[in-house]
């Protein structure tokens, strides 16, 4: 087993193995990756896996676009299932966002995304299972929908390792070795690994990785619940994701008769956040939900789970090389968007790697120094997910 390596990628989650299976398709297969859990044990992991394509910049248009179609047909690019499904996705805002949402929807058009603008009354008449009572303007995506989180990270993982790279799990990395400027490997519990590029995707970790090479970036990090419900098969047998940036609620089918609800971003502390859900939050939800789509009223709660966002100050993630560190490239700060991103970003990451630039797309705008610069990407819809 040799302990040098052409790019070590720190980090298991859907970011770094599909940072991996890219570095294999441009060649470069001597490359390790190392998890100190399990692959997507993280906030992949505890994701909505939600694939939709409505944002309020071109970059993330962009991404969310190319990596639906990645996804969507995962198994022409890695050789494994993916568990996409196609429910379709409703967007719903309110009073104030009307321009906002027609906007975007224009965006979404000029990147080849079918997303179509409806009145609350056209809605109405196209869904009248649902109850539009409050809302302002509505969105609607046809080739949206949602896949498995644990197939996608270790589908990336399976064809990376399949082209010779290596994953190494139950291994920490506890620093980054820098010598005159330069990433040339981590430190190990199990000792040091050299190599001639590092990529950090560590998610909620990475602040002290990039204050340990003086280049901190300010990331905090939210709670965000899932809600797990019965729904009534007889009366829904399946249907859309809904989001409502009313509330900030999301809910989408799953396997059988569950569907999950993804509700609230509070600020917490990422070592001792509370990883199940709160009753009052359950409750919130099941109200909700009985309200806008009142076959719900039968649904029955069964638990859920809470996962960390890690987000910037400006929603957006951070797509760049380390400034003031050669061969240090870092993938942070995924604000909740991670999961929908992951193939673009991971390419992107490698070729960052590789090349020292993102050749297949400008990310630029996802740059390390826009915080310093004050020049961040704005949301139509605020500061939450639904950026």
């Amino acid at each position: 087993m040799t302990d040098a390596y052409d790019v070590v990628v720190i980090g298991g989650g859907v970011m770094g193995c599909a940072t991996l299976h890219y570095l294999a398709k441009m060649g470069v297969t001597n490359t390790l990756l190392l998890e100190r859990d399990t692959l997507a044990s993280g906030s992949t992991g505890r994701s909505m896996t939600i694939l939709r394509m409505h944002y309020s910049n071109a970059i993330t248009t962009h991404m969310a676009k190319e990596s639906r179609d990645v996804i969507a047909d995962f198994e022409a690019e890695t050789g494994h299932p993916s568990g996409f499904v196609n429910t379709g996705y409703l967007f719903l805002v309110e009073s104030g966002q009307e321009e906002a949402l027609r906007t975007n929807v224009a965006l979404q058009r000029s990147h080849g995304v079918d997303s179509q603008p409806f009145t609350p009354q056209q809605a109405a008449s196209n869904w009248p299972e649902i109850d539009f009572d409050g809302v302002a303007a509505v969105a609607y995506e046809p080739d949206s929908g949602y896949a498995d989180s644990s197939a996608v990270t270790n589908g990336f993982a399976l064809s990376a390792r399949e082209h010779g790279a290596e994953v190494r799990l139950g291994t920490t990395v506890t620093g980054i070795a820098i010598e005159r400027g330069r990433a040339v490997g981590v430190e190990t519990t199990e000792g040091r690994i050299d190599a001639g590029a590092v990529v950090l995707t560590a998610g909620p970790w990475i602040p002290e990785f990039l204050h340990s090479v003086g280049a901190p970036l300010p990331l905090s990090w939210v709670r965000h619940q899932v809600i797990k419900l019965h729904r009534p098969l007889d009366k829904i047998p399946s249907h859309m994701i809904i989001a409502d940036t009313s509330n900030g609620i999301s809910f989408r089918p799953d396997a059988g008769d569950l569907t999950l609800i993804g509700i609230r971003e509070d600020p917490t502390d990422r070592d001792t956040y509370n990883q199940s859900v709160d009753p009052s939050c359950a409750a919130e939800s099941l109200e909700y939900l009985a309200k806008r789509y009142p076959a719900f009223d039968d649904a029955g709660w069964d638990g859920g789970w809470s996962g960390l966002f890690t987000v910037t100050p400006d929603h957006h993630p951070v797509i760049d090389r380390v400034p003031g560190v050669d061969n240090l490239v870092v993938g942070a700060g995924f604000s909740g968007h991670g999961f929908k991103l992951s193939p673009t970003i991971g390419r992107a990451l490698a070729e960052l790697a590789v090349h020292g630039r993102s050749t297949s797309i400008d990310m630029s705008p996802l740059r390390f120094t826009r915080f310093a610069e004050d020049d961040l990407l704005q949301s139509a819809y605020g500061e939450c997910v639904f950026a």
